[in-house]
């Protein structure tokens, strides 16, 4: 790939955003999604503005994105409770990230876009001082994640309307990753030398 940006999304690209998101979720996999605009062809969601969106393009075109939302395990929104860090994970007292609305323009997924917005993702955990990295991975994405890293902390949860999906989670001191052994250990290792 060449000309490939990666940009910190802001109000004037946040709807390039939400449309990438209207056509994954709503026009490839038929969701019924709440926020989504089936005329304008727009997808938008209340937690827009929390955190830090990441947008990946090539030339003009957006590939792929993701939120990144700071969360307390301890005391996290309700909006949020689906994921039950307080009691999913190992030290909840550690700070974690929810990954949220992670997508890929579908002609591109497989053309290895993900590395560049999993790089700013660690980085930004990394800067933030967290310990840990949640998303609800889909069956289908699970091996995805896997492979990265992440372990699966809780299966069978019900997240409407993606279905039954599993809480996976990413330990930024986990040894297989600061030792380099895993996928993102090895890809990233600057991240976890710091």
């Amino acid at each position: 790939m060449s000309n490939i940006e990666l940009i910190v999304v802001d109000d004037r690209t946040r709807p390039l955003v939400q449309h990438l998101r209207y056509r994954v979720y709503c026009a490839e996999k038929q969701f019924a999604m709440k926020g989504a605009d089936h005329e304008a062809r727009m997808l938008y969601d209340e937690t827009d503005t929390l955190g830090v969106t990441f947008a990946l393009f090539e030339g003009a075109e957006l590939v792929s994105s993701a939120q990144v939302i700071p969360v307390d395990p301890l005391q996290a929104p309700e909006r949020f409770s689906v994921f039950d860090l307080r009691h999913a994970l190992p030290r909840p007292d550690h700070g974690a990230v929810i990954v949220s609305k992670l997508v890929t323009a579908p002609d591109r997924r497989g053309s290895k876009t993900l590395g560049p917005v999993m790089r700013a993702i660690l980085d930004f955990v990394a800067q933030e001082n967290r310990r840990y990295i949640a998303i609800l991975a889909e069956p289908s994405m699970r091996e995805f994640y896997a492979s990265m890293g992440f372990d699966v902390m809780k299966e069978g949860i019900e997240a409407a309307p993606f279905g039954t999906v599993a809480l996976m989670v990413f330990d930024m001191r986990d040894e297989r990753h600061t030792s380099g052994k895993s996928l993102a250990g090895w890809m990233f290792k600057s991240v976890f030398s710091r």
